[in-house]
C-alpha cells in the first residue's frame, strides 16, 4: 500500500538558498540520538535538568527537522529537472520519507510532555521506543540522502554540470552578441557606401546620358543643315543661265 503524499502547509516568507541542507542535516540526524542518550542516562539519575535538556533538545530537533525539509526541498527543486528518471523517483521517496520524520517527530514529543506532567512510566518508556524508531528511520533516510548524492550526483555533479553549461552558454551568448553588433556596424557601413556608389553612379549615368542626347542632337542638326546646303547649291548654279537665255 502506497503512503499518502503530504506536505508541510507552512510559506515561508523568504526564499530558502540551496546547498545547505548539507549543514543542516547532521543536526537533525544527531539530535535524536542525544537525546535518546540522555533519556537513557536519566532512567538511573532521574535528575529533572536532564529531563529539561532531553525536552529542549527535542523541540530544537523539530526545528532543524522542518528547516531540512526546506532546504532538502529547495535542492531537490533545483537539481529535479537535470536528474533521469531512476534519480526523480529516488529524490521523490526521500523527500517523502522526510515529510513523515517531521510529523513523527511530534510523537516522541507529545510521550515526553506526558512524561514530565503525569510522571508516569508507560510515558518515558514509549518516548523511549518511538525515539528507536525514529533514529531506525533516520538511519535510512540518511542512506538514502548519501545514495542521491554519491550515486545520481544530486546538487553535485548535477547541479555542477548545469552550472559550467549556464556559465558557457552566457559566455557564448556574450560573444554572439558582440559579434551580431559587429557585423550590424560593418552592414551599416556598407549601406553607406553602397549608398554613395548609388548616388555617385546616378550623377555620372545622368552625366552620361545628357551628353550622348546633346551629342545626339547635334548629329541630327549636323544632318539637316548639310542636306539643306547640298539641296540649295544646285538651285543657285542654275539661275545666272535663265537669265542669259532670256537676253538672247
Amino acid at each position: 500500500m502506497q503512503l499518502p503524499q503530504i506536505s508541510i502547509p507552512l510559506t515561508l516568507p523568504f526564499e530558502v538558498p540551496t546547498m545547505v541542507h548539507p549543514v543542516i542535516i547532521h543536526f537533525a540526524l544527531v539530535l535524536p540520538v542525544i537525546v535518546l542518550l540522555i533519556e537513557l542516562a536519566n532512567l538511573g539519575f532521574k535528575r529533572r535538568a536532564l529531563s529539561l535538556t532531553s525536552l529542549g533538545l527535542l523541540l530544537l530537533s523539530l526545528l532543524f527537522f522542518v528547516a531540512a525539509y526546506y532546504t532538502g526541498k529547495a535542492d531537490g527543486g533545483e537539481a529535479f529537472d537535470l536528474l533521469g528518471t531512476g534519480a526523480r523517483e529516488a529524490l521523490g521517496a526521500h523527500k517523502m520519507l522526510g515529510t513523515y520524520l517531521v510529523y513523527a517527530l511530534l510523537i516522541p514529543i507529545a510521550f515526553k510532555l506526558a512524561a514530565m506532567l503525569l510522571a508516569q512510566k508507560w510515558a518515558r518508556g514509549a518516548l523511549i521506543v518511538t525515539l528507536i524508531m525514529l533514529i531506525s528511520f533516520m538511519v535510512k533516510q540518511g542512506y538514502d540522502g548519501g545514495e542521491l548524492v554519491y550515486r545520481y550526483g544530486v546538487n553535485v555533479a548535477a547541479v555542477t554540470e548545469a552550472e559550467e553549461a549556464a556559465s558557457d552558454a552566457r559566455d557564448d551568448l556574450a560573444d554572439m552578441n558582440e559579434t551580431v553588433a559587429e557585423q550590424a556596424a560593418e552592414i551599416e557601413t556598407l549601406k553607406a557606401q553602397i549608398a554613395v556608389m548609388q548616388s555617385k553612379a546616378g550623377e555620372s549615368f545622368g552625366e552620361k546620358v545628357d551628353k550622348a542626347v546633346t551629342d545626339a542632337v547635334s548629329k541630327v542638326k549636323k544632318i539637316f543643315s548639310d542636306d539643306n546646303a547640298t539641296k540649295a547649291a544646285p538651285q543657285e548654279e542654275k539661275a545666272p543661265s535663265s537669265e542669259a537665255n532670256g537676253t538672247i
